[in-house]
């Protein structure tokens, strides 16, 4: 895989959700918080809401259920531990430090919660990338950057502002999704033109991989992500990242 100067990754994810048969306590994040305090010591609490729907014979339902999460920080804040109900999420922010570096971070959270508790299935996991690419123009031909974008028929105008698009691609079986979404976005400097493409791949298929084969899945799924993500742009997006062999 090529390797750039100025990576364009804003922010990585590792998110595991737990089965409602995992055991799970009050005590989990202080527990937690002890195992990981000498890499992540500041330990922060945040309120979040999460938006439930469900169907049944009378309509789709919704509901906002707030969660309480703990979170453990490295001292620069650029890498992250998220725990609440039956839940396990590790973020890497700007600059990415590479997969040799966030890999070890994951098996360590993922290692010390399964030393805690025992989990008993895997409802979900998720290996999440948001990309932001800066490109020094005000106007480009798409195709010059992108191998993954809008494509608008003779008969529609060729330019165009904000956009979204996406594409859900099945692994294993449908056991796995990749999910690719490729959007404008607010550029850093005025007379750029940004845009964010994010790549997640997520287990779709409740406990169909063992706990103990978690870390062979996100090997996985990382492999599958810089795939999709080399597959999206070209040599000269590349060379705006400045690539190096």
């Amino acid at each position: 895989m090529s390797q750039y100067r100025n990576p364009p990754i804003v922010e990585a994810i590792c998110e595991f959700r737990f089965s409602q048969d995992t055991k799970w306590d009050p005590t989990i994040p202080g527990l937690l918080y002890e195992k990981l305090k000498t890499e992540f010591p500041i330990k922060e609490s945040r309120l979040e809401q999460e938006i439930q729907i469900r169907g049944d014979q009378k309509g789709i339902k919704h509901r906002i259920i707030p969660t309480q999460k703990a979170v453990f920080l490295k001292e620069n804040r650029l890498s992250l531990v998220q725990i609440g109900q039956n839940l396990l999420a590790i973020n890497c922010l700007k600059p990415y430090p590479g997969w040799d570096a966030f890999r070890p971070q994951i098996k360590q959270a993922y290692d010390a919660i399964s030393d805690i508790t025992e989990i008993t299935g895997i409802d979900r996991i998720a290996l999440v990338y948001i990309d932001k690419m800066d490109i020094p123009e005000k106007q480009i031909e798409m195709k010059d950057y992108f191998k993954f974008y809008p494509q608008l028929g003779g008969e529609l105008p060729q330019t165009h502002n904000n956009f979204v698009i996406g594409c859900d691609f099945p692994y294993n079986k449908n056991r796995d999704i990749c999910k690719l979404q490729l959007t404008s976005a607010l550029p850093e400097k005025k007379e750029n033109l940004a845009f964010l493409l994010t790549t997640e791949y997520f287990l779709a298929r409740k406990k169909s991989i063992p706990p103990a084969k978690a870390m062979d899945w996100i090997n996985e799924a990382h492999t599958v992500v810089k795939g999709m993500f080399k597959g999206c742009i070209t040599e000269k997006m590349e060379n705006i990242f400045g690539r190096i062999d």
